[in-house]
């Protein structure tokens, strides 16, 4: 019978080596299909799919009834030139990655934004799960709406993306705004004489200064053309400068005409439409955080031309600490039209010349601001700006031919990451101002009348030598005011020709007459009578010596005059007896000290503002010093008791350094604040300043902070835009022996006891090194007080894969936070024990080789997520 079960567990052996061989075989290694193909189906039997030959002959492997695609994310949709230019990412609302059997994603347009999409008939596609733009021509200039939605092999349709609204932009002559069409956009003899409608070019047609002297016939410009007061003295004369205008107007229209040169971390800059309060058109030009840009169209630099440069910007959010700020001005470009040239002529994009705008503070509350600035002319070095009176315009540098748009937006912003300062931009231009268009060439004999002249503007250098005669002044017209100071000397007058008649009341000053210029024989008999002389006209030194006598002197005449060069003696110098006044006093007994109070005249005021000085007295062992001082108490009023002022003691060599202290006293249960400044005397140290503060009453919450030559120190928490800071080290207990564990739980390092604040963070960082035979982890905590305690970190699971005895760095940091409402005191104990492994671990520690638990405060609870501790 034995022998019988032998051969039968021998046949059944090989039966199991036979099936194994089978089974390790593919199933169809040597089949093959014929004239058909093989059907693909999913755990509920619907088709998914066939390989092979299929119905319409072709051979492949075909989808069926795959599941929907996911939605797109919605396209970015961007206004183009009698289109739109639609932009998907390649990103999805409810996926992270497109599906494998994805076949494209169509592009819907419609007039409403809830219409359906259409499968069979898409006006674009995206054939690539990685997105892209497609700029799409469009029959109408109403507002579309843009819909994406995928669509798989297998011919079934996702959920449509939600809807984005878009316009095309017009390009008809009816939409052209007036002007745009200069003579930088047409052709050289485009416009001809047949294009031209009789009487087309009238005055609104014709640009400020388009009319050149060429163009006039001789003799045309007549008296009846000449506006009164049109020909100022800016223009007359003068060379010629190139008539025609130059202006460059950006409303931020076109993303093309901006190149961003620098920019913040997480900085962005858009062009924005549909703006509806933009004031130049609707479209901007948005910052958020920093942003460096130029413009991308080069403005030939001529020299003796006034060039204009505004902006118009706002700010619309502003940072934590305050207004961002901006620069505008132009960007200089050498002959090559790309070589930069700044105020030094180096190629570098700083230091160029920001004559609108430099660093200006740009408060939300301001709105839109507008800047303006004006250059002229090159130099050795360029103005740095802002040069904003077109009357003093600022230069650049000799190398500079072109000129273009230079914006800095968000400054404050450049080290900020992810800034929320946002400025926008409505416009910015450029303009070439001309002036010396007419000259004399272009006047007809006699045409400017004094009709046509402005006001002032025939000055002495333009009137002819003795072109005016006694027939060209009229009666009565040169008074006082006319005739400049000392400009009536002796020899313009003939003899005895100033008779009393000549003379207009009161037109004789002191400052009319030259010294020593009118002599007996200049003045006729009784000319000068009391009338002919003006208030105030008889000065000291036309007073002969002695010449005033007291009876000359009337009652109270020398009331409210100023005294010169007198010494008043006295105890007490006050400018009135009571009510607001000033009182200057020596001071007490002591002839070192001195005084000045301020009393305003309010009924309410208890004492009056003071200022003292002083010279005390102070000894030590090396003898008696003068300590001089100042002092500046502020005015009380009734009711107040609390002192407030400033102290200043002046270095006494020897004795003591330079103090100062402002100060609000404690007085009557009042709070303090104060801040106490020395610098120490000749080579000690010492030198501190010192801040207080204590609220009321007495007793109540109080602060110190000093600065010396050691440190900052501060007694209370720290606080940095808003963020409570830590307090830094709080314990560290360490370990130099070796400590084993295995299966049970073992202390490893246990603090002294420890007070965690209530609403503080804490970090605490383990540090060592450890070691076991085999690869694995081992298992460490933080518990409270000893390794049986309340576990506030489990699961510290730290690897050692080394399958040797070599150590292994443990660097361990986590955070526990006390929100108990209360300070609570406990111990912290690191605890180990084996992982997945049975074995024995080592966390080896020496004297040269120290392992440590740290304990630092990092700062307010709420600024963290960590352990609790209970």
């Amino acid at each position: 019978m034995s022998s019988d079960i032998a051969r039968l567990a021998a046949r059944v052996a090989v039966l199991e080596r036979q099936l194994a061989r089978t089974t390790r075989t593919a199933r169809m290694a040597y089949s093959s299909v014929e004239d058909g193909a093989i059907e693909v189906y999913d755990q509920d039997g619907t088709l998914r799919g066939s390989m092979g030959l299929q119905d319409d002959g072709t051979v492949g492997f075909v989808a069926h009834n795959g599941p929907p695609p996911p939605t797109p994310a919605p396209p970015v949709v961007e206004s183009a030139l009698s289109g739109l230019t639609v932009t998907w990412p390649g990103t999805w609302t409810d996926a992270e990655t497109a599906p494998l059997d994805l076949a494209e994603v169509q592009v819907h347009l419609s007039t409403t934004a809830d219409a359906e999409p259409d499968t069979t008939s898409p006006v674009a596609a995206f054939h690539t799960a990685a997105g892209g733009s497609i700029t799409l021509a469009t029959d109408t200039y109403t507002p579309l709406w843009v819909r994406l939605i995928a669509v798989n092999t297998s011919g079934t349709a996702g959920e449509p993306s939600t809807a984005v609204q878009g316009q095309a932009r017009k390009a008809v002559p009816d939409d052209i705004v007036n002007a745009i069409i200069d003579e930088t956009k047409l052709a050289r003899g485009a416009v001809t004489a047949a294009a031209l409608a009789l009487g087309a070019v009238n005055t609104t047609a014709l640009a400020d200064g388009a009319v050149l002297a060429e163009k006039l016939a001789a003799n045309s410009v007549t008296l009846g053309k000449v506006a009164s007061g049109a020909i100022t003295l800016s223009s007359l004369g003068g060379a010629l400068a190139d008539a025609t205008s130059q202006r460059l107007v950006d409303t931020m229209g076109d993303a093309a005409a901006w190149q961003t040169t620098d920019q913040g971390s997480g900085a962005t800059w858009a062009h924005l439409t549909g703006v509806p309060d933009a004031p130049t058109g609707r479209s901007i030009g948005e910052a958020r955080g920093f942003i460096r840009l130029r413009g991308t169209t080069l403005v030939p630099y001529e020299p003796g031309v006034l060039y204009r440069i505004s902006a118009r910007i706002r700010a619309t959010a502003q940072l934590a600490s305050g207004p961002d700020a901006f620069y505008v001005g132009v960007l200089g470009i050498g002959a090559d039209q790309t070589t930069l040239v700044n105020r030094v002529g180096a190629n570098s994009p700083n230091s160029h010349y920001y004559i609108a705008a430099s660093n200006r503070s740009l408060p939300t509350t301001d709105g839109w601001v507008t800047v303006v600035g004006y250059l002229k002319d090159r130099a050795a070095a360029g103005s740095a700006g802002p040069n904003n009176d077109p009357r003093s315009p600022g230069t650049v540098h000799d190398a500079v031919r072109y000129i273009t748009p230079y914006l800095w937006l968000g400054y404050a912003s450049m080290g900020v990451s992810g800034s929320s300062a946002v400025m926008q931009v409505d416009a910015v231009a450029i303009e070439a101002l001309k002036t010396g268009i007419v000259d004399a060439t272009n006047l007809v004999s006699g045409s400017v009348t004094a009709a046509a002249l402005a006001a002032d503007s025939v000055i002495a250098g333009k009137v002819a030598a003795d072109a005016i005669t006694g027939r060209e002044i009229a009666a009565n017209s040169v008074t006082a005011v006319e005739i400049l100071a000392g400009a009536v000397t002796a020899e313009k007058i003939a003899a005895l020709s100033i008779t009393a008649e000549k003379i207009a009341a009161l037109s004789i000053t002191a400052e009319k007459i030259a010294a020593l210029s009118i002599t007996t024989d200049k003045i006729a008999t009784n000319a000068v009578t009391a009338t002919k002389i003006s208030a105030g006209a008889i000065e000291a030194t036309h007073i002969k010596a002695g010449a005033i006598t007291a009876d000359k002197l009337d009652a109270d005449a020398i009331n409210g005059k100023t005294i010169n060069g007198a010494v008043l003696t006295g105890s007490t110098l006050r400018t009135a007896a009571s009510g607001q006044r000033v009182v200057i006093s020596p001071g007490n007994s002591n002839p070192e000290t001195g005084s000045i109070e301020f009393y305003s005249g309010s009924a309410d005021e208890s004492a009056p503002a003071e200022l003292n000085t002083a010279i005390g007295y102070a000894s030590d062992s090396s003898g008696t010093y003068e300590v001089p001082s100042v002092s500046l108490s502020a005015p009380k009023v009734t009711g107040s008791s609390q002192e407030t002022g400033v102290f200043l003691q002046s270095h006494v060599p020897g004795y003591s350094g330079g103090v100062f202290n402002l100060y609000a006293n404690e007085l009557s249960g009042n709070g303090v604040a104060y801040i106490n400044g020395c610098g120490a005397d000749t080579s000690d140290v010492g030198s501190s300043i010192e801040l207080y503060v204590r609220d009321a009453p007495s007793g109540s919450a109080q602060s110190t902070a000093k600065l010396t030559s050691s440190g900052f120190a501060i007694d209370r928490d720290l606080s940095v835009y808003g963020k409570s800071q830590g307090r830094g080290f709080v314990a560290q207990k360490t370990l130099t022996a070796n400590v084993t564990f295995s299966g049970t739980e073992t202390a490893v390092i246990t603090t002294g006891s420890i007070t965690f604040k209530t609403g503080r963070a804490y970090r605490v960082s383990l540090w060592g090194l450890h070691s076991a035979a085999s690869a694995s982890f081992a298992l460490y905590r933080i518990r409270k007080n000893t390794v049986s305690g309340t576990i506030y970190k489990d699961q510290i699971r730290v690897n050692n894969l080394q399958a040797s005895s070599a150590n292994a760095a443990v660097s361990i940091q986590t955070i526990l936070t006390n929100t108990t409402g209360s300070d609570v005191t406990a111990a912290l104990c690191w605890t180990g024990t084996q992982g997945g492994v049975a074995q024995t671990w080592t966390l080896a520690a020496s004297s040269s080789n120290v392992a440590y638990l740290l304990v630092e405060d990092c700062g307010s609870a709420d600024d963290y997520t960590g352990q609790a501790i209970t």
